[in-house]
């Protein structure tokens, strides 16, 4: 339970976040420096898993994001992962429309397209932290409510 693991002083969970994977990436060009995050890791101790941490550390995400004026935040799970893409879908995160461009070269830049990594496949879902996202190319904003750069 998690009152167990709120009394131990030992580290039961991570959470990695990064600017650098989007460097040389239409996604990364089409949004201003700064306004996206990528979640590269979300780990939770086994042990200490189904009580409530990794909840606990996007919540950590949500309130780094906006305490730096990060508009959006991206992650790729594991599609055969039901525990993870469930927190994350609790957490508010959607899937991006592996469709669009945009969102499928980013994948592939990150090699987590289908079937590259021994056969796994990925999905990239993103989470918006702010009320709209700004894009400094208006033809790859999504098909939804976002401000134009100009």
């Amino acid at each position: 339970n998690s009152n167990e693991y709120s009394k131990q002083t030992k580290i039961v969970g991570t959470a990695e976040c990064s600017f650098h994977e989007f460097k040389n990436t239409q996604l990364g060009r089409s949004r201003p420096s700064g306004a996206i995050l990528y979640i590269t890791e979300v780990a939770v101790d086994i042990e200490a898993r189904r009580c409530g941490i990794g909840s606990l550390l996007l919540e950590a995400v949500d309130k780094f994001a906006m305490l730096h004026e990060i508009e959006t935040v991206y992650l790729h799970v594991d599609v055969a992962n039901d525990a993870a893409l469930a927190l994350y879908k609790k957490a508010g995160y959607r899937l991006a429309k592996k469709s669009l461009p945009i969102y499928s070269s980013f994948t592939f830049s990150l090699n987590l397209h289908d079937g590259a990594t021994l056969g796994r496949c990925h999905e990239l879902l993103y989470k918006d932290v702010t009320d709209s996202a700004t894009w400094l190319l208006p033809e790859d904003a999504p098909s939804k409510p976002v401000s134009v750069a100009t």
